[in-house]
């Protein structure tokens, strides 16, 4: 009859191998795509353009809630005149 020792010590082993998988896979590391990019001068002017769209977004959805006279969805706040 097998003891309990031996499913255990297999399954830490397991757990072991499983542990540096991880650890050792950091392709998808969020921060290693940062530093790979980080002076890219083309990706810098993407990401400068879409801030300047976004900031546009911004600027409409503003002066739509000035026209509306609203403050945005659930404001108790009364707009300013």
């Amino acid at each position: 009859m097998a003891t309990l020792k031996e499913p255990v010590e297999r399954l830490e082993s397991e757990l072991a191998e499983l542990r540096e998988a991880v650890r050792g896979d950091r392709s998808k590391d969020w921060r290693r795509a940062v530093e790979k990019y980080a002076g890219d001068a083309d990706l810098q002017a993407v990401f400068a353009e879409a801030m300047k769209l976004r900031e546009t977004d911004r600027e409409r959805a503003r002066a739509g809630r000035e026209r509306n006279g609203s403050l945005g969805a659930g404001s108790t706040r009364q707009p300013v005149r």
